[in-house]
């Protein structure tokens, strides 16, 4: 996905749009929060589900194939049934799937690794993913670079284009899933949305529920996402101590800011 942006409008010339759909994103690996080395895994995760913080936690271990085990996150769904999200290279046939539900996952991502394990589109392999879980339960993850999908954890790049992708995932759901788009460029360097990107992507699929990642470091960030119909997912700018994203006067919020 190309990283050109766009001048945002100035925010004390607009009016916020009201808040939508978002969630932070907990990567951990060996065990250990990525954003806050010594953190243990559970205080946080209870810490921001105390503050009504929409959380997923990813297990970056199996996303590029260092395990197998959900036990981590079958650990950290069962102490908070129902309110976590889990992820990490679940695939679409994967015993793991139900079993996370089972154990009170409040949903499951399937990312670009399961969808795509050889690096190409074959629709052909995945199940029915109109009937494969529940309503709400299931998301799917399209990790992108310079407009192709990665896999194994952004660190395999493979020849599929994002759009072809994408179509094809929004073909086998019905729409009935929501689909996540995370650019690897702009959440690795920290460089801002390919606004532009999205715009043409939300354009080509205007009926689609469709979430993005990478690049978001403020409430801002998010409410012109939310303006454009996008649901939002952040983790490290989120994570960084303390917890939270800057408003357009530059104080720290965990939650979104009031309208105006």
């Amino acid at each position: 996905m190309p990283t050109t942006t766009s001048p945002a409008t100035p925010a004390a010339t607009r009016p916020l749009a009201p808040a939508g759909r978002w969630r932070v994103n907990v990567d951990l690996r060996h065990g250990q929060v990525t954003a806050q080395p010594g953190m243990p895994p559970a205080r946080l995760l209870a810490d921001l589900l105390d503050d009504d913080v929409p959380t997923a936690v990813i297990d970056l271990d199996r996303s590029t194939g260092a395990t197998t085990s959900t036990a981590l996150l079958e650990t950290a769904v069962r102490r908070h049934p129902g309110r976590l999200w889990a992820g990490g290279r679940l695939t679409p046939h994967d015993a793991a799937v139900p079993r996370l539900l089972q154990a009170g996952a409040a949903g499951v991502l399937l990312g670009s690794t399961g969808l795509f394990p050889d690096g190409h589109l074959n629709p052909r392999t995945w199940p029915d993913f109109t009937t494969l879980v529940g309503e709400g339960q299931l998301m799917l993850s399209l990790d992108t670079h310079d407009g192709h999908i990665v896999t194994d954890g952004f660190t395999r790049p493979t020849p599929l284009p994002l759009t072809d992708a994408l179509d094809a995932v929004l073909d086998a759901t019905g729409g009935l899933h929501p689909v996540l788009i995370t650019d690897a460029r702009a959440a690795t360097h920290r460089t801002p949305p390919p606004w532009h990107a999205l715009d043409r992507i939300a354009g080509r699929h205007p009926r689609a529920t469709l979430w993005y990642a990478g690049g978001l470091t403020s409430w801002a960030d998010l409410q012109r996402l939310w303006h454009a119909g996008w649901g939002a997912v952040v983790g490290r700018a989120y994570l960084t101590t303390p917890c939270g994203l800057p408003d357009t006067g530059g104080h720290l919020r965990r939650t979104p800011p009031p309208t105006r």
